[in-house]
């Protein structure tokens, strides 16, 4: 009897040991950043409708869509911004090559990014079918206010090029989330 307790023991000291050191190993959640570091989440993501200019060109229409980022507790704290947001496309000939790009103004209100804020651009078809998912990444200077971004240009795959082109109705532009993210880190401009 004495030899099945010493061997509970030695069991749950084993146990107990193993279970601390996987404990050990396993990395904490991002939860704060350097010093003065804040996160920041985008409040909602926006859809865009798709308008055809010409036979070669379709471009998101502009109806006064934002994209706002704000503190991650607190909703009225906005942080910083993307406006006059727009997605073309650019077909060269019938069934060839398309051109995606991206544009936009940037505004910092305040603060800068740490980290890039990461996008995921949805092409969806008329009826709401994912047809093609791009990303993209936004950086935030302090001394942006209202600054055009460098326009993002993306050669969508040959093999579904003229379906894209064709079908294309909305474009929604959402957060691109990372497993165990705090957000998207900002710092205030000193």
């Amino acid at each position: 009897m004495a030899s099945n307790v010493t061997r509970r023991m030695v069991l749950i000291g084993i146990s107990t040991s193993i279970a601390l050191s996987v404990q050990a190993q396993t990395p904490p959640a991002r939860r704060t950043g350097p010093a003065g570091e804040e996160f920041a989440v985008l409040e909602r993501p926006v859809a865009l409708d798709v308008a055809s200019s010409s036979g070669s060109l379709k471009e998101t229409a502009q109806q006064g869509q934002e994209l706002i980022w704000h503190r991650k507790d607190r909703s009225s704290d906005r942080r910083f911004q993307l406006s006059n947001i727009s997605v073309a496309f650019l077909r060269s000939e019938t069934g060839g090559q398309v051109k995606m790009t991206f544009s936009g103004n940037v505004s910092a209100l305040g603060y800068r990014t740490s980290e890039e804020a990461k996008l995921n651009v949805i092409v969806r078809s008329k009826g709401g079918a994912s047809l093609y998912a791009w990303s993209i990444d936004i950086s935030v200077r302090c001394t942006d206010n209202n600054q055009p971004l460098t326009p993002m240009t993306h050669d969508l795959p040959r093999d579904i090029a003229a379906n894209v082109f064709a079908s294309v109705g909305t474009i929604e532009i959402a957060e691109r989330i990372e497993p165990n993210s705090a957000g998207v880190g900002v710092q205030r401009c000193s």
